[in-house]
Protein backbone atom coordinates (compact mmCIF):
# COMPACT_ATOMS: atom_id res chain seq x y z
CA UNK A 1 0.00 0.00 0.00
CA UNK A 2 1.57 3.36 -0.93
CA UNK A 3 0.78 6.39 1.34
CA UNK A 4 0.77 9.87 -0.14
CA UNK A 5 2.79 12.26 1.91
CA UNK A 6 0.66 14.40 4.48
CA UNK A 7 1.19 17.80 6.40
CA UNK A 8 -0.78 15.97 9.24
CA UNK A 9 0.92 13.64 12.44
CA UNK A 10 -0.23 10.30 11.81
CA UNK A 11 -2.30 10.17 14.56
CA UNK A 12 -4.24 13.11 12.98
CA UNK A 13 -4.23 11.11 9.95
CA UNK A 14 -5.21 7.93 11.37
CA UNK A 15 -8.02 9.94 13.19
CA UNK A 16 -9.45 11.32 10.00
CA UNK A 17 -9.42 7.87 8.40
CA UNK A 18 -11.59 6.80 10.73
CA UNK A 19 -14.01 9.64 11.34
CA UNK A 20 -14.40 8.70 7.11
CA UNK A 21 -15.05 4.97 7.64
CA UNK A 22 -17.38 5.42 10.34
CA UNK A 23 -19.14 8.09 8.21
CA UNK A 24 -18.78 5.51 5.22
CA UNK A 25 -20.57 2.79 7.45
CA UNK A 26 -23.40 5.16 8.71
CA UNK A 27 -23.93 5.94 5.25
CA UNK A 28 -24.18 2.35 3.83
CA UNK A 29 -25.40 0.15 6.94
CA UNK A 30 -28.34 0.04 4.92
CA UNK A 31 -29.39 -0.42 1.86
CA UNK A 32 -31.97 2.44 2.11
CA UNK A 33 -29.47 4.61 3.50
CA UNK A 34 -27.71 4.04 0.50
CA UNK A 35 -30.29 4.33 -2.36
CA UNK A 36 -31.59 7.61 -0.17
CA UNK A 37 -27.26 8.98 -0.76
CA UNK A 38 -27.69 8.03 -4.40
CA UNK A 39 -30.36 10.05 -5.14
CA UNK A 40 -29.65 12.88 -3.12
CA UNK A 41 -26.09 12.93 -4.84
CA UNK A 42 -27.89 12.69 -7.95
CA UNK A 43 -30.23 14.86 -7.58
CA UNK A 44 -27.72 17.99 -6.01
CA UNK A 45 -25.38 17.18 -9.32
CA UNK A 46 -27.98 17.72 -11.55
CA UNK A 47 -28.86 20.42 -10.47
CA UNK A 48 -25.65 22.02 -10.43
CA UNK A 49 -24.43 20.48 -13.32
CA UNK A 50 -28.43 22.30 -15.09
CA UNK A 51 -27.25 25.89 -13.90
CA UNK A 52 -23.63 25.56 -14.89
CA UNK A 53 -24.86 24.35 -18.33
CA UNK A 54 -27.28 27.33 -18.47
CA UNK A 55 -24.48 30.13 -17.42
CA UNK A 56 -22.33 28.78 -19.82
CA UNK A 57 -24.87 28.73 -22.66
CA UNK A 58 -25.66 32.30 -21.62
CA UNK A 59 -22.18 33.41 -21.74
CA UNK A 60 -21.79 32.21 -25.15
CA UNK A 61 -25.09 33.47 -26.93
CA UNK A 62 -25.00 36.79 -24.92
CA UNK A 63 -27.05 38.97 -27.16
CA UNK A 64 -28.81 36.59 -29.09
CA UNK A 65 -31.46 34.98 -27.02
CA UNK A 66 -34.97 36.87 -26.32
CA UNK A 67 -33.98 37.82 -22.76
CA UNK A 68 -31.35 40.33 -24.27
CA UNK A 69 -33.28 41.33 -27.40
CA UNK A 70 -36.68 41.66 -25.55
CA UNK A 71 -36.84 44.90 -25.17
CA UNK A 72 -36.48 46.15 -28.58
CA UNK A 73 -39.32 44.50 -29.77
CA UNK A 74 -42.68 44.59 -27.14
CA UNK A 75 -44.07 48.01 -26.35
CA UNK A 76 -43.50 49.02 -23.16
CA UNK A 77 -47.10 48.53 -20.94
CA UNK A 78 -48.99 51.57 -20.01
Amino acid sequence: MVRLFCALSPIVWEHANANRAFSIYILFRKNTAFLGAVFAGAFAFEVAYDNGMDKVWDKINKGRQWKDIRHKYVEAEE
